[in-house]
């Protein structure tokens, strides 16, 4: 039976994943568990929650989470970053950041609009509004 095929074939099925948004329209995810560790530059058109280790570079053009359990130490883009765990290095969100209440994120950040839940860290700088390309600089 295909039925991932019929499923993402259908546009008014209920999503139960954490991506549960209305944007998602059948969007690749990857998807890697606790046990996994990644090392490197991943470019990837499509979701992607890291349950493990990572360290590099995340160029994602659909949404990021980072679980609970991953410890990330990494350049983050995505149109979404929604962190649970502890993440070290510069995250951009094209759109939203979510700091869930136990994720540590140490590090710069560049979003359009920011939630930070009670009990989460957060050490760095914060640029909001729209994505300029703009001069290196201090």
């Amino acid at each position: 039976m295909d039925v991932q095929q019929a499923v993402e074939g259908s546009t008014s099925v209920a999503s139960t994943d954490d991506f549960s948004d209305g944007k998602r329209d059948g969007q690749k995810k990857f998807v890697m568990g606790p046990g996994d560790s990644f090392e490197g530059k991943l470019t990837y058109d499509g979701s992607v929650t890291v349950g493990g280790r990572c360290e590099g570079e995340l160029h994602v053009t659909g949404n990021v989470e980072v679980t609970s359990a991953a410890n990330v130490k990494a350049l983050i883009e995505g149109a979404n970053v929604t962190l649970k765990g502890s993440v070290e290095g510069l995250v951009t969100a094209k759109d939203k950041l979510t700091l869930g209440r136990n994720a540590k994120l140490s590090g710069d950040v560049q979003v359009k609009r920011l939630q930070i839940d009670d009990g989460a860290t957060f050490n760095g700088h914060i640029r909001m509004g729209d994505f300029e390309q703009h001069a290196s600089g201090g």
